[in-house]
């Protein structure tokens, strides 16, 4: 597909919040995930492991740490991939926290305009990731802060180099997504990756992805259908996410 066609594009498969309430049942392909976007997140069918497209590659990082391309046909419960061109860059030097990234590039998006959508990409040299994906789950499954009690798995990396891959959503997503910060990481060797949330930059470089529109597909699903949306979900959001 010409990414043209999706140019400044985000989409979405699902909601953050169907994932927070246990709708972990796959409904969009990494094929199809693969013509929306060349850069994303998310995660796999059953929860397993954490989705992270990496210059139009998809890799799964399971509940054992272990990093291996994702096949075609597997499915997604949610996702979140855009097709990547570099607007602006950052240079990035001595970043004590996931906290002081957040800072930097806030100082270049509120400038810029917080109500738009950013894909961010950070490669660099770490001196510690601080990461964690989950194990897969069996049905009836639980709610995501639940399953994060006892099945997040988290992990140290010390002395890597990789990539970050991060989204910003603007405010007004309340209750689609995460307003705010949301990372990935992928080393080089595709040895190490997961959910991000805490780090140590050394230096690295930030490029910055305007995107102006959204493109949301929701699972056509009688599960999904009847889920129960009415709960303010705010902190259960926050708890998963941080």
């Amino acid at each position: 597909m010409n990414s043209s066609i999706n140019s400044r594009t985000l989409f979405q498969a699902a909601l953050l919040q169907s994932l927070i309430l246990g709708h972990y049942e796959g409904s969009v392909e990494v094929k199809e995930l693969k013509g929306q976007g060349d850069f994303g997140i998310g995660t796999f069918d059953s929860l397993d492991g954490e989705l992270i497209m990496c210059r139009g590659k998809v890799y799964q990082v399971n509940g054992r740490g272990e990093v291996k391309e994702a096949h075609d046909r597997w499915k997604v419960p949610f996702a979140d991939v855009f097709f990547f061109e570099t607007d602006r860059t950052l240079p990035l030097k001595d970043i004590s926290s996931l906290n002081e990234l957040r800072e930097k590039a806030d100082d270049l998006i509120q400038g810029w305009g917080p109500n738009y959508f950013y894909g961010i990409r950070i490669h660099g040299v770490f001196d510690k990731v601080y990461a964690r994906s989950e194990r897969a789950q069996q049905k009836p499954y639980r709610r995501l802060d639940e399953v994060m009690k006892k099945d997040q798995v988290e992990f140290h990396f010390d002395h890597t180099e990789g990539t970050l891959i991060g989204l910003y959503c603007p405010s007004f997503m309340d209750g689609l997504n995460m307003p705010g910060y949301h990372f990935h990481y992928l080393s080089d060797g595709r040895k190490e990756g997961g959910h991000v949330f805490d780090l140590c930059l050394k230096e690295g470089k930030a490029e910055f992805c305007l995107l102006s529109d959204l493109k949301l597909k929701l699972p056509r699903s009688s599960n999904f259908g009847r889920i129960d949306f009415t709960e303010n979900l705010v902190e259960a959001v926050k708890k998963v996410e941080g």
